[in-house]
């Protein structure tokens, strides 16, 4: 009988454990990732990760990522709520840091519930590879929570806004550098085989047709140049060019309808029957172009055609 009571109390007791060990923790965690663009290197990846307690107060969170960010990726110190007319209200809730992977958020107010903005700045190296992160938060009574975000992909192009280009003297552009030069800088660096387009405005051509903003490649017949004259020696490649209407990409445009150039649409691009030039551009134009050895694709946003000057963003994808 004794035997029997005994072993009875030790069922009891091993019960009161693991009824003590399955408690359910009030604390609880979850994210939403708030960029829907390609993660291109340089640009900023955001998500609200939100947290919640009902045992105490929050005491801190983090962030780590399989890939360190560049400087300024981390928490932001305030916690946001809609209020009633939709707007975003913040409030510091927070002292944050970030050490190579890994962001800290150390709560600084007393609060049970809070949702902090975390942005992650692509870097280079992640090029072609794939990210993901580990939001962690911790409270006062000790309760710990945890949630993986899954693998995000990150481009392999390469982004570039705010391009300046003028008739009068920036008027050279480069797919492999992405960037605009005068003739006397073409001409000093010896950069003449680098040079895929060149920007020339005129209200018509020699011909008489309308001509206007138009994106020449260096070896385009000389109509086209409309009178341009290259400089002796000058290496003309001729590159492939096709403009559209209807395409903006919101990177380089930031309008809506939030409609993206991806990695899959350079590296399925067929420019076979493309032109080597375009005429005629305007402001909301894009254009697809390759280069003569096929080493780069490129989609041309154009934000501004005015005042003989073109200012465009481009999305670039090397091939090789």
């Amino acid at each position: 009988m004794k035997i029997l009571k005994y072993i009875l109390c030790m069922i009891v007791l091993v019960t009161i454990i693991s009824c003590s060990e399955d408690t359910p923790s009030t604390l609880r965690n979850d994210y939403i990732m708030k960029t829907m663009a390609p993660a291109i290197a340089g640009e900023t990846l955001e998500f609200a990760y939100a947290m919640g307690t009902q045992s105490g107060s929050l005491v801190s969170a983090t962030a780590e990522v399989s890939i360190a960010g560049v400087p300024g990726t981390g928490f932001d110190a305030m916690s946001y709520h809609t209020d009633s007319r939709g707007n975003d209200v913040g409030v510091t809730v927070a002292d944050t840091s970030t050490v190579n992977a890994i962001s800290t958020a150390v709560f600084s107010t007393d609060t049970n519930a809070a949702t902090l903005r975390y942005s992650y700045i692509v870097p280079s190296e992640a090029k072609g590879q794939a990210i993901s992160i580990t939001f962690k938060s911790e409270s006062s009574a000790g309760e710990m929570a945890s949630i993986n975000t899954p693998q995000y992909r990150i481009s392999k192009m390469d982004l570039v806004r705010d391009v300046q280009m003028s008739n009068a003297d920036i008027a050279y552009f480069s797919l492999e550098t992405m960037q605009a030069y005068t003739e006397a800088e073409v001409i000093a660096q010896g950069l003449s085989d680098k040079i895929d387009l060149i920007y020339i405005y005129e209200a018509l051509s020699t011909d008489g047709y309308i001509y206007g903003h138009s994106l020449v490649s260096p070896g385009a017949e000389e109509k086209y140049l409309n009178g341009r004259v290259l400089p002796a020696g000058f290496i003309k490649n001729k590159t492939k060019i096709e403009k559209q209407v209807f395409i903006r990409d919101m990177q380089l445009s930031g309008e809506v309808p939030a409609t993206y150039i991806d990695d899959i649409d350079l590296e399925t691009l067929d420019l076979t029957n493309a032109a080597d030039f375009i005429l005629g551009i305007k402001t909301n134009n894009s254009a697809f172009v390759e280069s003569e050895d096929g080493r780069y694709k490129a989609y041309l946003y154009f934000n501004l055609a005015k005042s003989r000057k073109l200012t465009f963003g481009i999305k670039r994808y090397e091939m090789k």
